[in-house]
């Protein structure tokens, strides 16, 4: 990965995939990207060709995802770490490997595992700000739990954990699901999808809004 002329990752990268690292399960590997201005060159070709009519934020923030990624598939040993973008957006992964990518307007994260410690994973990462009024009536349900959330915020940390979920969900049920379709109970760490779909929902409040859904 690309680092700052200094040579040391930037201190919010560090304390991101220190959350990140936190709450992970076993088998699950993590990582985060700063985004930056040419990140897109990053996309290897198989990539660049499935995502190539997206903006161009869109791309610098995808390719630093994918550089995330890459990283991570090496890890993992494998060969070929391209992930391009499915046609409903999701990332198609290689064979016997399970991920996901999210990214803010600053941040890329990735997550990555082999398919034999884990069946399927989402994440999210959102800034730590109140969720909009508007936005809020859509994505919280009667069925949702919060617990003693701060309520300036339980918003996003409820829209962080149904991305997760459905990123994690998708692959296994090929569905997509709107937010009135996952219940999302943030006390017990535990969400379930219209489908009947049980997943565990992790999170972190600092320095960003983390949410990690996964079936093991």
């Amino acid at each position: 990965m690309n680092t700052p002329p200094t040579g040391a990752r930037p201190d919010i990268e560090m304390a991101v995939e220190r959350a990140l690292t936190g709450f992970a399960p076993p088998g699950l590997i993590t990582g985060c990207r700063l985004i930056c201005t040419g990140d897109e060159r990053y996309l290897l070709p198989a990539e660049n060709a499935s995502i190539a009519t997206r903006g161009h934020r869109a791309r610098a923030a995808s390719g630093a995802g994918r550089l995330v990624a890459h990283e991570l598939l090496r890890r993992l040993g494998c060969a070929n770490p391209a992930v391009p973008r499915g046609q409903l957006g999701n990332p198609i992964w290689p064979a016997g490997i399970i991920g996901s990518i999210a990214h803010n307007d600053d941040l890329a994260v990735a997550v990555a595992a082999r398919s034999v410690a884990m069946t399927s994973v989402g994440v999210d990462i959102e800034p730590a700000l109140p969720l909009p009024r508007e936005l809020e009536a859509i994505v919280a349900t009667p069925q949702d739990r919060l617990g003693d959330l701060d309520p300036l915020v339980a918003g996003r940390i409820l829209f962080a954990a149904k991305e997760a979920v459905y990123k994690a969900s998708f692959p296994l049920d090929g569905r997509v699901l709107g937010f009135e379709d996952i219940a999302a109970d943030l006390e017990s760490g535990e969400a379930v999808t219209s489908a009947g779909r049980m997943l565990t929902v992790r999170f972190a409040l600092s320095p960003r809004i983390l949410a990690l859904a996964y079936t093991a």
